[in-house]
């Protein structure tokens, strides 16, 4: 059983590698929700990777903000040591494809919930060598304490890295309104709302109705930061803190890989570096950090303004 998991592994990693469909190689073809959590984390792995530190199936990973579950799942479907937390409860139907898989050490549980009032990742000082989050950071509202505590459970040498989308991102990825990372008012997300703009949730609804809807949302579930505060709080937790979205272009399969993909064939690859320092202010984030030291962090746990 044990080499015929490594087998699985194997073929999983390179199938990784080559980008192929990953159909060819599991039981049976992995339906559209699990497909994309598998997609994402051949992102996330490539980008360790360039930064020169790869994943081993003995290190401890964290998907911080795992939601459902799904990258746990895939994570562990690979052959890595990953764990998932949240302040929501990840998918039933998830923690029971693990147990069915056996993808489990032991009686060890996978899954732990944040508590929402102390605010305390549930795992140990120096616990994990990976933490990692994806389209998680544009929701924290106290991001200086979610990263003294990514930190805290960070072994000393230990990396994380953060996706998500920007601050000025065109199109805001929740409710789909022009600019509203950025401006948050009612007035102007009642004027969307008049000219028709809803989600799939909000058809039939009245315009203010949707625009109040929009307005508690924005306020009360995102907190999008400039790049300067990510640096300033980031920096106040780490020793390295880097944006590395040139990196995410390079793997990425959407509008940025696509850019990456033409300079390449263009001969500009050299530019790519440039255009993704001016255009990820438009898209996505993707920052570095690194705990070089089990020193306390150097930014005390307050919120952050």
């Amino acid at each position: 059983m044990r080499n015929r998991s490594l087998s699985q592994r194997e073929m999983l990693l390179t199938v990784f590698r080559e980008g192929r469909n990953m159909d060819e190689v599991l039981n049976r073809p992995i339906d559209t929700e699990y497909y994309q959590a598998f997609v994402n984390l051949r992102l996330l792995l490539k980008v360790f990777e360039e930064m020169g530190c790869p994943f081993s199936p003995d290190d401890a990973v964290l998907d911080f903000g795992c939601g459902e579950g799904k990258m746990v799942y895939a994570l562990r479907k690979l052959g890595y040591h990953a764990f998932g937390t949240d302040i929501v409860r990840p998918e039933v139907s998830v923690k029971r494809r693990i147990r069915r898989e056996c993808l489990c050490r032991g009686g060890e549980r996978p899954f732990a919930i944040i508590d929402k009032h102390r605010y305390r990742i549930p795992f140990d000082d120096n616990f994990f060598d990976f933490v990692f989050s994806w389209e998680v950071m544009e929701h924290v509202q106290n991001h200086a304490q979610a990263l003294c505590e990514i930190r805290r459970v960070l072994k000393p040498g230990g990396k994380s890295l953060h996706y998500f989308p920007a601050r000025y991102r065109i199109l805001e990825p929740h409710i789909g309104v022009p600019f509203a990372a950025l401006i948050q008012g009612y007035g102007y997300l009642y004027l969307w709302a008049l000219a028709g703009l809803r989600d799939s949730s909000q058809q039939g609804m009245p315009a203010r109705e949707v625009a109040r809807k929009n307005y508690e949302y924005l306020h009360s579930e995102t907190r999008y930061l400039t790049k300067k505060q990510l640096l300033q709080v980031a920096g106040g937790c780490f020793e390295r803190v880097e944006f590395v979205e040139r990196h995410v272009w390079k793997h990425n399969t959407g509008t940025s890989g696509a850019i990456y993909r033409l300079l390449s064939k263009l001969g500009l690859a050299g530019f790519v570096p440039m255009a993704a320092r001016l255009l990820s202010p438009f898209g996505r984030r993707a920052v570095f950090c690194v705990k070089e030291s089990a020193g306390v962090p150097l930014l005390c746990c307050a919120d952050f303004r």
